[in-house]
């Protein structure tokens, strides 16, 4: 056998041996390694007197580049009701409990998640997501979303974000139209006499 032939059958022998110790632990390494050199007649002190030049060592597992994770994967980062809060700025009581809304049904882990709001979620989300409590009783502020029409009434008081409270958080928040309190500056149109003024004074 030639030394490019021995050189070439040691590097299989020592992949194959690290294969096969590679799922062990250390102490079950040691052992396996002790009874091949005792079943060989192998004396370390007697290879370590007469060293061997090492074949080069083979590859023994490959680690794949580090995948980084799409933002694309989920349609907001999944985050806290009050960093969610201060991202969308709702204005108003019923936008407040939309954006809530959004987030039980989206957002909130997993044992927290569902599909609908009650009272009972009223001050402790408002309180979390940093809200100015709602003067009105909770089950009447569900109302007033509902009325507003973001919410659906569900049976024994429960309320679901509807498609137009969905749009309102997704699309329209920060920003987004509130719809209340909110009116358009009249614009006066000038009388007759001030009109003719007008005309006299341009002439």
């Amino acid at each position: 056998m030639t030394d490019e032939a021995e050189d070439e059958a040691d590097v299989k022998a020592i992949s194959a041996l690290i294969a096969a110790l590679k799922p062990l632990n250390a102490e079950s390494r040691s052992h396996v390694l002790e009874f091949v050199l005792k079943r060989l007649g192998i004396s370390l002190s007697a290879t370590q007197a007469h060293p061997v030049h090492a074949p080069p060592a083979a590859p023994t597992s490959f680690t794949p580049p580090a995948v980084t994770p799409s933002p694309f994967l989920t349609p907001f980062n999944v985050q806290d009701i009050r960093t969610f809060a201060a991202e969308k700025k709702p204005r108003t009581v019923n936008e407040r409990v939309a954006v809530i809304g959004y987030y039980l049904e989206q957002l909130a882990p997993e044992g927290e998640r569902r599909n609908y709001l009650t009272s009972d979620d009223v001050k402790t989300y408002f309180v979390q997501a940093g809200f100015e409590l709602p003067t009105a009783p909770p089950n009447m502020t569900l109302t007033h979303a509902k009325n507003a029409g973001y919410l659906n009434g569900l049976e024994r008081g429960q309320y679901k974000l509807n498609a137009v409270g969905h749009n309102l958080v997704v699309h329209k928040l920060p920003g987004g139209e509130s719809g209340e309190g909110k009116r358009r500056p009249s614009v006066r149109k000038p009388t007759k006499r001030k009109a003719k003024a007008r005309v006299k004074a341009s002439k």
